[in-house]
């Protein structure tokens, strides 16, 4: 039996990680053995949280180790995955493998990085046919319009350079936070 793939993905505040939540929660209350991984990369939360506060259990993993992570996947029917960009692209034929095996394979994460510039792990799962891509728009904090397609990184409430690093995890010491913009309203200092 074939499984599922799905990636929910678009910019900040667009609702990924709800409808991975919302996902899971719906399987977890009929009693499907499932699980969330997030990286640890992502120092916010112990648990994948939704900006409209719906939370579930995560496991978090370094991306480094696929046999380990592999291990985890055989023991669950259902996968979630939050914040994909911090994986490396290494998890995809993990991934794909699973849902070849039966696993219904949930994937949240943004698609481009603050420059606009497509994430390598996004990439690879949306070069593989069999995923199912749900790319949701934002409303831009700039012109309040339903049409955000970008994620702007503010350092002190002000639009970065390109040159800065592409990780960089919101409401650190160093005042970094994101916005969903529209196109228009992008900005990447040069």
């Amino acid at each position: 039996m074939l499984g599922s793939l799905t990636f929910f993905t678009g910019p900040m505040a667009c609702g990924k990680t709800l409808e991975l939540v919302r996902h899971l929660q719906i399987y977890s209350e009929q009693h499907v053995p499932t699980i969330c991984i997030r990286p640890s990369t992502d120092t916010r939360d112990e648990n994948v949280r939704s900006r409209s506060g719906m939370t579930f259990d995560g496991l978090t993993v370094t991306g480094a180790d696929n046999t380990a992570l592999g291990k985890v996947i055989e023991r669950y029917d259902v996968i979630g995955i939050d914040e994909a960009q911090f994986f490396s692209p290494d998890i995809i034929p993990l991934l794909h493998n699973a849902m070849q095996c039966g696993k219904i394979i949930l994937v949240s994460g943004l698609d481009t990085d603050f420059r606009g510039e497509i994430f390598p792990t996004s990439l690879a799962l949306l070069a593989l046919p069999e995923t199912i891509v749900q790319r949701t728009r934002a409303v831009c904090a700039v012109c309040r319009q339903h049409n955000a397609t970008r994620t702007q990184r503010l350092k002190n409430g002000k639009p970065v350079r390109r040159d800065e690093p592409t990780v960089a995890v919101e409401g650190t010491e160093t005042q970094i936070s994101y916005e969903p913009r529209c196109i228009e309203h992008h900005v990447v200092l040069p």
